[in-house]
């Protein structure tokens, strides 16, 4: 019995002590802060996720890959030509700045912190860097024309750092 009473006086003692009540406290704040950065992550993956399904049905967005693509491939086709006065209001160059504005207006949301790199690394590799390598004489003659390198910048360093560093295959 005095065993049990000598316990339960020790118990007493540290449950009513300043340092107990300081680390239940730390631990409540080491809690909360795991809880907020958890939901943060959480937030950012749905983000994602909201953005490629939605990009799966933007219609203008294909067409602006199948016009790319065109252009690229065309031995005729001039994408510099599409910056000039005469053309930068074409079906083609509007279908070009389309698809260039969506992955610039995407880096800059990653940049910001809104949405998850290793999912749309993961999800959209091949695309975007297919899609700055066939656009980048048009990229280059937009900056010269109006003399501002920082059109299009996001999606050039994404593009470049996505390409130094291939996705790995997976394993079956």
């Amino acid at each position: 019995m005095e065993l049990v009473l000598s316990f339960w006086g020790w118990l007493t003692e540290l449950f009513g002590s300043k340092g107990f009540r300081g680390f239940l406290i730390m631990t409540g704040v080491v809690v909360a802060i795991a809880s907020v950065i958890s939901a943060r992550n959480t937030a950012r993956k749905k983000q994602t996720a909201d953005l490629l399904f939605g990009t799966r049905s933007d219609e203008k967005l294909s067409d602006g890959y199948k016009c790319l693509q065109r252009l690229h491939n065309s031995d005729d086709a001039n994408m510099r030509a599409l910056t000039k006065e005469d053309k930068k209001n074409s079906e083609d160059a509007n279908q070009i700045r389309y698809v260039l504005n969506h992955w610039e207006r995407v880096f800059v949301g990653l940049r910001q912190g809104i949405y998850d790199e290793k999912m749309l690394r993961e999800a959209n590799y091949n695309t975007v860097i297919k899609t700055f390598n066939q656009a980048r004489a048009y990229i280059e003659a937009v900056r010269e024309l109006e003399q501002r390198p920082t059109y299009y910048q996001c999606l050039e360093r994404a593009a470049k750092r996505w390409k130094r560093k291939p996705l790995a295959v997976l394993k079956k």
